[in-house]
């Protein structure tokens, strides 16, 4: 049944293309910075993307992306992690036009991403006890703490989404998109928030 319907459906989308300014040649070309938090241990992210975009119609795109970060942790009492991370895979991307030049933008991106770097985990040893007293003089058991530093490797499938707008110039061979709800999640239910900005070049 579902293949009976592909045909039909092409044969839509490219109609869709061929009555707008799109044509085969025509490729979205999106880089920019993106600033964000993973859920884990409060690791701040810090990085860019780059995306090629084939417009299918004025609202509706489909392409491949690739984003590349360095995380490192922002809490003092809890595992410091430092690693890089990259991403790539599958984008969606779908507009939706408030006005002559912006427009509601959102993309949805099946991802794999890998993450290499080191961690410092917290320990907690009473094998040793410090004497130590209290504000009245009473003795009290006090433990050491120490760190221990080890490589760090994650590699998980990632799925994302964002929601932002867009403005582009007249010709519209230029744009930018600010995404201000970004939302990831991977593998053992960690979550990141992101600022994302794109500068949007078309290649006709």
């Amino acid at each position: 049944m579902v293949k009976k319907f592909c045909p039909v459906i092409a044969l839509f989308l490219v109609s869709l293309a061929a009555a707008s300014d799109i044509s085969w040649k025509t490729f979205d070309v999106k880089f920019g910075p993106a600033l964000g938090s993973w859920t884990d241990a409060s690791t701040m992210m810090f990085g860019g993307s780059l995306s090629l975009v084939k417009p299918i119609t004025p609202y509706i795109g489909a392409g491949v992306m690739a984003e590349f970060a360095t995380d490192v942790s922002a809490c003092e009492d809890c595992d410091d992690y430092d690693f890089d991370e990259f991403s790539g895979g599958l984008l969606l991307n779908l507009k939706a036009p408030i006005s002559n030049q912006f427009s509601l933008v959102a993309n949805f991106m099946f991802l794999v991403t890998f993450r290499d770097g080191t961690v410092d985990e917290l320990y907690f040893f009473n094998s040793a006890p410090i004497e130590a007293y209290d504000a009245e003089g009473n003795r009290i058991l006090t433990y050491t703490r120490e760190k221990d530093n080890h490589d760090y490797y994650f590699e998980s499938f990632m799925f994302r989404s964002n929601l932002g707008v867009s403005w582009r110039t007249k010709s519209e061979f230029f744009e930018l998109e600010f995404y201000p709800l970004d939302f990831a999640v991977v593998r053992g239910g960690d979550a990141r928030m992101t600022f994302s900005l794109n500068a949007v070049f078309r290649v006709f």
